[in-house]
Protein backbone atom coordinates (compact mmCIF):
# COMPACT_ATOMS: atom_id res chain seq x y z
CA UNK A 1 0.00 0.00 0.00
CA UNK A 2 2.66 2.38 0.70
CA UNK A 3 4.44 1.60 -2.37
CA UNK A 4 1.09 2.22 -4.75
CA UNK A 5 0.42 5.10 -2.66
CA UNK A 6 4.08 6.83 -3.35
CA UNK A 7 3.60 5.49 -7.16
CA UNK A 8 0.20 7.53 -7.50
CA UNK A 9 1.16 10.66 -6.94
CA UNK A 10 4.45 10.26 -9.02
CA UNK A 11 2.16 9.53 -12.20
CA UNK A 12 0.45 12.92 -11.83
CA UNK A 13 3.60 14.93 -11.45
CA UNK A 14 4.54 13.49 -14.69
CA UNK A 15 1.14 14.06 -16.29
CA UNK A 16 1.25 17.36 -15.30
CA UNK A 17 4.53 18.17 -16.60
CA UNK A 18 3.42 16.50 -20.09
CA UNK A 19 0.11 18.45 -20.61
CA UNK A 20 1.79 21.74 -19.60
CA UNK A 21 4.40 21.19 -22.30
CA UNK A 22 1.89 20.14 -24.96
CA UNK A 23 -0.06 23.39 -23.76
CA UNK A 24 3.49 25.30 -24.35
CA UNK A 25 4.26 23.54 -27.56
CA UNK A 26 0.85 24.31 -28.92
CA UNK A 27 1.27 28.44 -28.17
CA UNK A 28 4.51 28.43 -29.93
CA UNK A 29 2.83 26.84 -32.65
CA UNK A 30 -0.33 29.09 -32.78
CA UNK A 31 2.73 31.99 -32.74
CA UNK A 32 4.85 30.90 -35.04
CA UNK A 33 1.63 30.35 -37.86
CA UNK A 34 -0.05 33.91 -36.82
CA UNK A 35 4.06 35.25 -37.39
CA UNK A 36 4.34 33.64 -41.20
CA UNK A 37 0.67 34.64 -42.03
CA UNK A 38 1.55 38.24 -40.92
CA UNK A 39 4.49 38.09 -42.76
CA UNK A 40 3.06 36.62 -45.49
CA UNK A 41 0.36 39.12 -45.83
CA UNK A 42 3.01 41.98 -44.87
CA UNK A 43 5.16 41.07 -48.05
CA UNK A 44 1.79 40.95 -50.49
CA UNK A 45 0.99 44.44 -49.08
CA UNK A 46 4.68 45.49 -50.25
CA UNK A 47 4.01 43.92 -53.66
CA UNK A 48 0.54 45.57 -53.94
CA UNK A 49 2.23 48.91 -53.22
CA UNK A 50 5.10 47.83 -55.11
CA UNK A 51 3.60 47.25 -58.46
CA UNK A 52 0.75 50.65 -58.05
CA UNK A 53 3.69 52.73 -57.67
CA UNK A 54 5.49 50.96 -61.08
CA UNK A 55 2.72 51.47 -62.82
CA UNK A 56 3.20 53.65 -65.54
CA UNK A 57 1.29 57.17 -65.39
CA UNK A 58 -0.47 58.01 -67.89
CA UNK A 59 -0.47 61.98 -68.69
CA UNK A 60 -3.18 64.34 -69.77
CA UNK A 61 -1.93 65.18 -73.32
CA UNK A 62 -1.26 61.39 -74.55
CA UNK A 63 -4.79 60.33 -72.81
CA UNK A 64 -5.89 60.55 -77.22
CA UNK A 65 -4.39 56.99 -79.22
CA UNK A 66 -3.52 57.89 -82.39
CA UNK A 67 -6.10 56.01 -85.12
CA UNK A 68 -4.98 52.82 -87.01
CA UNK A 69 -6.60 53.86 -90.08
CA UNK A 70 -5.37 57.65 -90.10
CA UNK A 71 -4.50 59.48 -93.09
CA UNK A 72 -0.48 60.02 -93.24
CA UNK A 73 0.65 63.39 -94.53
CA UNK A 74 3.49 65.85 -94.81
CA UNK A 75 3.14 69.45 -93.49
CA UNK A 76 3.66 72.22 -95.73
CA UNK A 77 3.51 74.85 -94.48
CA UNK A 78 1.77 75.84 -90.65
CA UNK A 79 -0.29 79.18 -91.02
CA UNK A 80 -1.32 79.42 -87.26
CA UNK A 81 -1.90 77.72 -83.88
CA UNK A 82 -4.63 75.75 -85.14
CA UNK A 83 -4.37 75.95 -89.15
CA UNK A 84 -1.60 74.47 -91.51
CA UNK A 85 -1.23 73.34 -95.52
CA UNK A 86 -0.32 69.88 -95.98
CA UNK A 87 0.29 67.42 -99.61
CA UNK A 88 -3.14 65.66 -99.55
CA UNK A 89 -4.45 63.79 -102.85
CA UNK A 90 -1.59 64.91 -104.61
CA UNK A 91 -2.54 68.63 -103.67
CA UNK A 92 -1.27 71.59 -101.20
CA UNK A 93 -4.72 72.23 -98.85
CA UNK A 94 -5.00 73.75 -96.08
CA UNK A 95 -6.04 71.61 -92.70
CA UNK A 96 -8.08 73.18 -89.80
CA UNK A 97 -7.95 71.20 -86.53
CA UNK A 98 -11.29 69.86 -84.81
CA UNK A 99 -11.93 70.92 -81.62
CA UNK A 100 -9.89 73.64 -80.57
CA UNK A 101 -9.50 77.71 -81.12
CA UNK A 102 -6.05 79.45 -81.02
CA UNK A 103 -5.83 83.56 -80.81
CA UNK A 104 -5.52 85.11 -83.85
CA UNK A 105 -1.89 86.22 -85.05
CA UNK A 106 -3.57 87.77 -88.50
CA UNK A 107 -7.12 88.06 -88.95
CA UNK A 108 -8.50 91.25 -91.20
CA UNK A 109 -10.29 92.39 -88.40
CA UNK A 110 -9.03 90.73 -84.61
CA UNK A 111 -5.66 91.44 -86.06
CA UNK A 112 -3.27 89.91 -83.43
CA UNK A 113 -4.25 88.81 -80.23
CA UNK A 114 -2.21 88.27 -76.85
CA UNK A 115 -0.83 84.35 -76.86
CA UNK A 116 -1.54 83.91 -80.77
CA UNK A 117 2.24 84.38 -81.54
CA UNK A 118 2.70 81.98 -78.84
CA UNK A 119 0.44 79.77 -80.47
CA UNK A 120 1.62 79.78 -83.64
CA UNK A 121 5.24 79.15 -82.41
CA UNK A 122 4.06 76.20 -80.89
CA UNK A 123 2.33 74.48 -83.83
CA UNK A 124 5.74 75.28 -85.61
CA UNK A 125 7.64 73.12 -83.43
CA UNK A 126 5.47 70.50 -83.50
CA UNK A 127 4.74 70.39 -87.11
CA UNK A 128 7.63 72.04 -89.09
CA UNK A 129 9.00 69.29 -91.82
CA UNK A 130 7.18 66.63 -89.90
CA UNK A 131 4.91 63.72 -91.53
CA UNK A 132 1.23 63.67 -89.32
CA UNK A 133 -1.58 61.42 -89.02
CA UNK A 134 -4.72 63.31 -90.25
CA UNK A 135 -8.78 61.78 -89.06
CA UNK A 136 -10.95 63.19 -90.98
CA UNK A 137 -14.28 64.52 -90.22
CA UNK A 138 -17.15 62.97 -90.73
CA UNK A 139 -19.44 65.39 -92.85
CA UNK A 140 -17.39 65.34 -95.34
CA UNK A 141 -14.12 66.69 -93.91
CA UNK A 142 -14.43 70.35 -95.08
CA UNK A 143 -15.50 73.78 -93.53
CA UNK A 144 -17.47 76.50 -95.30
CA UNK A 145 -13.96 77.78 -96.29
CA UNK A 146 -13.34 74.86 -97.96
CA UNK A 147 -10.27 74.00 -95.46
CA UNK A 148 -10.18 69.94 -94.86
CA UNK A 149 -11.18 69.38 -91.33
CA UNK A 150 -9.50 66.84 -88.99
CA UNK A 151 -8.11 65.53 -85.66
CA UNK A 152 -4.37 66.01 -85.86
CA UNK A 153 -2.00 63.46 -84.32
CA UNK A 154 2.15 64.33 -84.22
CA UNK A 155 4.70 61.92 -83.28
CA UNK A 156 2.01 59.45 -81.80
CA UNK A 157 0.35 62.48 -79.42
CA UNK A 158 -3.11 64.86 -80.04
CA UNK A 159 -1.38 68.00 -81.67
CA UNK A 160 -5.13 69.68 -79.72
CA UNK A 161 -4.09 68.37 -76.72
CA UNK A 162 -0.85 69.73 -76.89
CA UNK A 163 -2.20 73.45 -77.59
CA UNK A 164 -4.13 72.65 -75.19
CA UNK A 165 -1.84 71.37 -72.12
CA UNK A 166 0.55 74.35 -72.80
CA UNK A 167 -2.65 76.73 -72.45
CA UNK A 168 -2.31 77.78 -76.08
CA UNK A 169 -5.45 76.70 -76.85
CA UNK A 170 -9.50 76.55 -75.96
CA UNK A 171 -11.82 74.11 -76.60
CA UNK A 172 -14.12 75.20 -78.91
CA UNK A 173 -16.59 74.68 -82.49
CA UNK A 174 -18.10 71.64 -80.43
CA UNK A 175 -20.23 70.12 -83.76
CA UNK A 176 -21.64 67.31 -83.60
CA UNK A 177 -20.62 64.49 -85.35
CA UNK A 178 -17.31 65.32 -84.62
CA UNK A 179 -17.13 65.21 -80.69
CA UNK A 180 -15.21 62.27 -80.50
CA UNK A 181 -12.58 63.24 -78.21
CA UNK A 182 -14.04 66.12 -76.36
CA UNK A 183 -14.39 65.08 -73.05
CA UNK A 184 -10.44 64.28 -72.97
CA UNK A 185 -9.62 67.23 -74.14
CA UNK A 186 -11.83 69.37 -72.20
CA UNK A 187 -9.71 67.63 -69.22
CA UNK A 188 -6.58 68.99 -70.85
CA UNK A 189 -8.08 72.09 -70.65
CA UNK A 190 -9.38 71.84 -67.16
CA UNK A 191 -5.44 70.91 -66.18
CA UNK A 192 -4.71 74.26 -67.88
CA UNK A 193 -7.18 76.67 -66.49
CA UNK A 194 -6.15 74.86 -62.99
CA UNK A 195 -2.38 76.15 -63.81
CA UNK A 196 -3.47 79.78 -64.92
CA UNK A 197 -1.17 79.16 -68.18
CA UNK A 198 -1.20 81.15 -71.07
CA UNK A 199 -4.83 82.49 -72.44
CA UNK A 200 -5.69 81.50 -68.78
CA UNK A 201 -4.11 83.23 -66.91
CA UNK A 202 -6.41 85.75 -67.00
CA UNK A 203 -10.18 85.76 -65.99
CA UNK A 204 -11.90 85.70 -68.87
CA UNK A 205 -9.80 86.73 -71.77
CA UNK A 206 -10.40 82.95 -73.26
CA UNK A 207 -14.21 82.50 -73.01
CA UNK A 208 -17.13 80.43 -74.86
CA UNK A 209 -17.33 83.42 -77.42
CA UNK A 210 -13.78 83.43 -78.38
CA UNK A 211 -10.92 85.89 -76.98
CA UNK A 212 -11.42 89.10 -75.03
CA UNK A 213 -7.83 91.00 -75.86
CA UNK A 214 -8.78 94.14 -73.49
CA UNK A 215 -9.15 92.10 -70.29
CA UNK A 216 -5.14 91.46 -71.34
CA UNK A 217 -4.53 95.25 -70.53
CA UNK A 218 -1.21 95.73 -68.91
CA UNK A 219 0.37 92.34 -69.06
CA UNK A 220 3.40 91.44 -71.00
CA UNK A 221 1.58 89.20 -73.44
CA UNK A 222 -0.78 92.79 -74.60
CA UNK A 223 2.46 94.99 -74.68
CA UNK A 224 4.06 92.45 -76.72
CA UNK A 225 0.96 92.58 -79.39
CA UNK A 226 0.94 96.32 -79.53
CA UNK A 227 4.59 96.03 -80.10
CA UNK A 228 4.19 93.97 -82.69
CA UNK A 229 1.23 96.11 -84.51
CA UNK A 230 3.96 99.03 -84.44
CA UNK A 231 4.06 99.89 -88.47
CA UNK A 232 8.01 99.01 -89.39
CA UNK A 233 9.63 102.00 -91.31
CA UNK A 234 10.88 100.02 -93.85
CA UNK A 235 11.77 101.13 -97.67
CA UNK A 236 8.74 100.27 -99.80
CA UNK A 237 11.58 98.21 -101.81
CA UNK A 238 11.92 95.69 -98.48
CA UNK A 239 8.75 95.03 -98.39
CA UNK A 240 7.37 91.51 -100.10
CA UNK A 241 4.11 92.69 -100.77
CA UNK A 242 3.08 95.91 -102.81
CA UNK A 243 0.74 98.72 -101.79
CA UNK A 244 -2.61 98.70 -104.01
CA UNK A 245 -3.38 102.13 -105.79
CA UNK A 246 -6.36 104.39 -104.40
CA UNK A 247 -8.71 102.51 -106.64
CA UNK A 248 -7.78 98.84 -105.22
CA UNK A 249 -5.69 98.26 -108.82
CA UNK A 250 -2.79 96.53 -108.58
CA UNK A 251 -0.99 97.50 -111.97
CA UNK A 252 -1.43 94.18 -113.07
CA UNK A 253 -0.11 92.02 -110.23
CA UNK A 254 -1.85 89.60 -107.78
CA UNK A 255 -4.80 91.03 -105.89
CA UNK A 256 -5.59 90.20 -102.33
CA UNK A 257 -9.25 90.81 -101.08
CA UNK A 258 -10.79 90.19 -97.47
CA UNK A 259 -13.98 89.77 -97.06
CA UNK A 260 -16.63 87.13 -95.29
CA UNK A 261 -15.47 84.64 -97.05
CA UNK A 262 -11.70 84.90 -96.12
CA UNK A 263 -8.53 86.09 -97.58
CA UNK A 264 -8.71 85.41 -101.05
CA UNK A 265 -6.25 86.27 -104.56
CA UNK A 266 -7.21 87.38 -107.85
CA UNK A 267 -4.86 86.42 -110.63
CA UNK A 268 -5.09 89.04 -113.52
CA UNK A 269 -6.47 86.14 -115.92
CA UNK A 270 -9.50 85.58 -113.75
CA UNK A 271 -12.68 86.74 -114.68
CA UNK A 272 -13.46 89.54 -111.92
CA UNK A 273 -10.18 90.80 -111.65
CA UNK A 274 -10.49 93.65 -112.72
CA UNK A 275 -13.98 95.01 -110.79
CA UNK A 276 -12.14 93.48 -107.43
CA UNK A 277 -11.03 96.09 -105.11
CA UNK A 278 -7.66 95.06 -103.84
CA UNK A 279 -6.20 95.72 -100.12
CA UNK A 280 -2.65 93.96 -100.70
CA UNK A 281 -1.02 93.08 -103.86
CA UNK A 282 1.55 90.36 -104.53
CA UNK A 283 4.00 89.89 -106.96
CA UNK A 284 3.70 86.17 -107.32
CA UNK A 285 1.12 83.20 -105.98
CA UNK A 286 3.60 82.25 -103.46
CA UNK A 287 3.65 85.49 -101.14
CA UNK A 288 0.17 85.37 -101.61
CA UNK A 289 -0.19 82.13 -100.05
CA UNK A 290 2.57 82.54 -97.24
CA UNK A 291 0.42 85.80 -96.50
CA UNK A 292 -2.55 83.24 -95.59
CA UNK A 293 -4.61 83.72 -98.87
CA UNK A 294 -5.94 81.11 -101.04
CA UNK A 295 -6.91 81.34 -104.94
CA UNK A 296 -10.53 82.88 -106.21
CA UNK A 297 -12.20 79.63 -107.22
Amino acid sequence: MKKTNWIKPFYWVVAALFLSGCAAGGELNTDASTSSSSAQLSSDADHSAGSAADAPVQTDDSAIEEPAGGVHTKVIKVVDGDTFHVLYQKKVVTVRVLLIDTPETHHPSLGVQPYGPEASSNAHKLLDGKTVTLELAKNGGRDKYGRLLAYVFVDGRSFEALQLAAGLARVAYVYPPNTKYIDQLRAVEQQAKTKRLGVWSVNGYAAADGFHPDLMKGTDAYREIQERSKPANKPASASAESNSSPDGACQGKIKGNISSRGKIYHMPSDPYYKVTKAERCFKNRSEAENAGFRAAK
